[in-house]
């Protein structure tokens, strides 16, 4: 049998085999994200996508590009098991319908995307390919990052943050260059299906992709101050103690003990919820660490819940015991709060995870000082919304991320947030300091690139010296307005202006 008849099956749009492949080529997906590090696999995979996408009606689009993204959903969150079943005493049986579910909804949007475009643009196939899909798909990770509050995980983008469309982020952000990703994997496609020349393929992601490498050599902000020493504390609880009760006094003079051996330092930085308590509880020692603290001149940011007497709500927070506060505004669905209230009994009932049901901090809270400088901080996956790390921008000179990714140990849940925070030093052209419980904490420079790493699952203390920047990237000034006006105006140009048809 001839090797192309063994392949055609996978290109025969309109049938079953081919719909499998597109489930399968977006599950493999995952490879290409961190922590397994297959970044060029994301092109011959979303050429794949594109092909079908590209020879579609508007029916077969949305499956085989629902598929594709379900496939990319489903295996690039498998992490979230590891919280509800592991951590949340959740039934195997429950915990995979939860994330096949949300797989689903979050495949929504791009599906929806691709039946829109192909029932409504007739443009030539080239223009298509190269403007109109890697438009569309830019459009729906943008709206899925805010209905019912987001999810930002997943995106393209963050497979090219080693790579040199990386660049573009700190002008056009990390929706932007996933849409490149698509361009340059259309290009290709474009030339193996005589849309275009191989010398245009070739000459246009050799620009794209050059002009990404030059953007990566430009530094977008500068000192705002002298060098400061951080030290950052890795404290390494599993996630099945840090509860429980024999382990509240251990976990509070570890940390008091990591903090004064390295009090040299001009700020030391905890994990989310170091302190496994609320801060009404342990006023002595705030004070007593306060007091510690004043003696060498050193700020100390603190994670724990700050509880509202009056109304019993409660918060996930950052205090630092010499005077500041932020709370978390961006809660995590089902893990910080149930999207729809109704279902908090029913989620209880089966699921039992700790601080599952608190309140989101207010938008506009004042920047906190960490050696006298203004910084901007986030709780765990705020660091996954660009348009949470921006709210502080460009006041703050430092960025800060707290987190636990215990919840999710084992899995490569860890590997990727840090690549995200990665992208969000990019984006801003600030130092980001990545607190966490059990890793990866880190220290991340104003190109994304990794200074200072500590070791996963190990009590460890991070000690680097980053530098204050001001000024604001490009991206930080219009944010994602720019990519979104211009992938509305581009698909409209290209779909619906006169003459922008193909003859049917």
């Amino acid at each position: 049998m001839p090797l192309s008849a063994v392949f055609a099956p996978m290109f025969d749009t309109h049938r079953w085999p081919a719909m499998l492949f597109s489930l399968l080529a977006g599950a493999s997906m995952t490879l290409a994200y961190e922590p397994f590090g297959a970044s060029l696999l994301v092109y011959p995979l979303l050429a794949y996508m594109l092909f079908h996408w590209l020879n579609a009606d508007a029916k077969h689009a949305f499956i085989h590009v629902g598929l594709f993204a379900f496939g990319a959903r489903l295996t690039g969150n498998s992490w979230i098991f590891w919280s509800l079943y592991f951590h949340g005493a959740s039934p195997a049986a429950l915990a995979i319908l939860i994330i096949v579910l949300l797989s689903i909804l979050l495949a929504s949007f791009p599906a929806t995307a691709a039946w829109f475009v192909n029932r409504y643009c007739r443009a030539k196939d080239s223009i298509r390919l190269l403007v109109v899909f890697p438009a569309a798909w830019l459009l729906a990770e943008w709206f899925r990052g805010y209905l019912w509050t987001g999810y930002a995980w997943m995106q393209p983008g963050y497979t090219q943050i080693d790579l040199p469309l990386s660049g573009y982020a700190p002008l056009v952000g990390n929706h932007a260059v996933g849409a490149l990703a698509l361009v340059t994997s259309a290009a290709l496609l474009a030339a193996l299906l005589k849309k275009l020349s191989w010398r245009t393929a070739i000459t246009l992601v050799v620009l794209i992709w050059g002009a990404g490498f030059a953007l990566k050599q430009l530094s977008w902000t500068q000192p705002a101050g002298d060098e400061i020493e951080v030290a950052l504390i890795q404290g390494n609880i599993p996630q099945e103690l840090k509860w429980k009760r024999h382990m509240h006094r251990k976990t509070l003079e570890m940390y008091r003990d990591l903090s004064l051996e390295h009090k040299d330092a001009d700020a030391i930085i905890w994990p989310e919820t170091a302190i496994p308590d609320y801060q009404h509880r342990v006023p002595a020692y705030i004070i007593d660490m306060r007091q510690k603290m004043e003696q060498s001149d050193t700020d100390l940011l603190m994670g724990l819940f700050i509880k509202n007497l009056e109304t019993g709500r409660y918060y996930n927070s950052v205090i630092n015991p010499r005077g500041g506060e932020y709370r978390k505004r961006h809660l995590v669905p089902l893990g910080e709060y149930v999207p729809f209230r109704p279902l908090i009994g029913f989620f209880n009932r089966w699921i039992n995870i700790p601080m599952s049901d608190i309140e989101s901090g207010p938008d506009d809270q004042v920047l906190m000082q960490l050696a006298g400088q203004p910084v901007g901080i986030s709780i765990c996956f705020e660091d996954a919304f660009s348009r949470d790390v921006r709210r502080d921008l460009p006041e703050a000179t430092l960025l800060v991320n707290v987190s636990n990714d215990a919840w999710f140990d084992g899995s490569h849940e860890t590997y990727l947030h840090h690549a995200i925070a990665r992208m969000r030093a990019l984006e801003t052209g600030r130092y980001l300091l990545r607190a966490t419980n059990t890793g990866i904490s880190s220290v991340i420079g104003a190109h994304g690139q990794e200074l200072a790493v500590a070791p996963v699952f190990e009590r460890t203390v991070l000690r680097a010296s980053v530098t204050p920047l001001s000024g604001q990237t490009p991206y930080v000034f219009w944010g994602d307005a720019f990519s979104v006006i211009l992938a509305i105006v581009l698909i409209g140009a290209a779909c619906f202006l006169p003459g922008s048809r193909k003859t049917l």
